[in-house]
């Protein structure tokens, strides 16, 4: 039978060149394995599962969000005082608080009241006393003495700060009666170390001093200026930071040659170690002025104008034949003007002594140049 060749029926089929061959679901691959498939059934599960993740994921989190937008605000929180440091410091205008005042609340309101009404806005008080008499509860050395002391503790600080004012805690350095017996830190007589020196006669009731060479003295007083920090104070005030003064036939021993001590350079590193102790707040040296204008050799070993302390406070006192008021004006003037140039110290605050007690004296003092001022007994 011949074959016929006009046969129109289309085939359909597939050859072994063909990569592909027609099906139901259209066209697959000639040598799909079994393997290949279930791999893609496995990716659209997992396709799958990721979308219901996802869903889930962007449910929970828009169901946060709504959450977070209307929770009521709590009205409770109260927001803690920023931390005082010399960049933020601004107008310190401080009055000085007497320790025998601080058991009484009445007479503690009254007094910032007062000092309110008089344009100030920090108090000083007394840390560690001119006597050593530490005046807070301290792990480093207790005081049983006679002398009526009371013991500042978080609630007094808490009620001034709630008044707005500033705390500067001042600390008495080296002149100290009670810490050198307690730490061996006595200044001497002599290189053998076998008399005690003593700032006046025994009938006059001369008194012992810290040695600023004795490293025993200076860590301990480092120490007393971190246990203050800790307390809370907005900035730490150090006084008699010095070498004692000589008097007649008793001269301080340090070492076993002091015409090559360096006594500038031993002060310059305890008040480094003191700023340090400090934890970031603004330390105001406080000196006489004569430690300003020009220095003394034997107390300072030149000026501690320009020292690692932020600040330095020159002690002025009223002149004999001029305005108190024009004096600190000036002064205060001349002082910020002469720390331009200084490279640590680059402000003055100046401490006034014994002030005219009248409102007319607060209220010149308020309106005067001096932006900055202590006012101490």
């Amino acid at each position: 039978m011949a074959r016929n060749e006009n046969n129109q029926r289309q085939l359909k089929g597939y050859y072994g060149f063909q990569k592909k061959y027609p099906s139901r679901r259209g066209e697959r691959p000639i040598h799909e394995s079994r393997k290949a498939k279930k791999r893609e059934r496995i990716r659209i599960a997992l396709f799958c599962v990721f979308l219901c993740c996802l869903f889930v994921g962007v449910f929970i989190f828009a169901k946060f969000c709504y959450n977070l937008s209307t929770r009521p605000l709590d009205n409770n929180v109260i927001e803690e005082a920023p931390v005082v440091t010399a960049d933020n410091l601004g107008t310190v205008r401080a009055t000085y608080l007497p320790n025998d005042i601080l058991d009484d609340i009445d007479k503690i309101n009254e007094f910032l009241r007062t000092a309110k009404d008089n344009g100030f806005n920090s108090v000083l008080i007394d840390f560690k006393t001119q006597e050593g008499i530490l005046t807070y509860n301290s792990d480093l050395m207790t005081y049983s003495g006679t002398e009526k002391i009371v013991k500042i503790d978080s609630s007094i600080l808490d009620r001034i700060k709630l008044n707005g004012f500033l705390i500067l805690g001042r600390i008495y350095c080296f002149e100290d009666t009670i810490a050198p017996q307690r730490l061996n830190a006595y200044v001497y007589e002599d290189t053998e170390k076998t008399r005690i020196w003593f700032d006046d006669s025994a009938i006059t009731g001369g008194k012992v001093w810290l040695d600023p060479t004795n490293s025993r003295a200076t860590n301990y007083i480092a120490s007393v200026i971190d246990e203050v920090t800790s307390l809370g104070v907005d900035c730490i005030y150090l006084d008699s930071v010095q070498f004692p003064e000589s008097r007649t036939g008793a001269v301080p021993v340090y070492t076993s040659d002091d015409t090559t001590l360096n006594r500038n350079f031993v002060l310059m590193k305890f008040i480094e170690k003191a700023v340090k102790s400090a934890n970031g707040r603004p330390v105001i040296l406080g000196f006489p002025s004569e430690c300003a204008d020009g220095g003394n050799m034997e107390k300072w070993g030149g000026t501690l104008f320009d020292t690692p302390a932020h600040i330095c406070s020159p002690i002025l006192e009223s002149p004999a034949n001029s305005d108190f008021i024009s004096f600190i004006e000036n002064s205060y003037l001349v002082y910020n003007d002469k720390a331009q140039n200084n490279f640590s110290t680059v402000k003055v605050i100046p401490t006034i002594k014994n002030p005219i007690e009248n409102q007319d004296f607060y209220e010149k003092i308020a309106s005067s140049r001096a932006e900055s001022y202590i006012i101490i007994p």
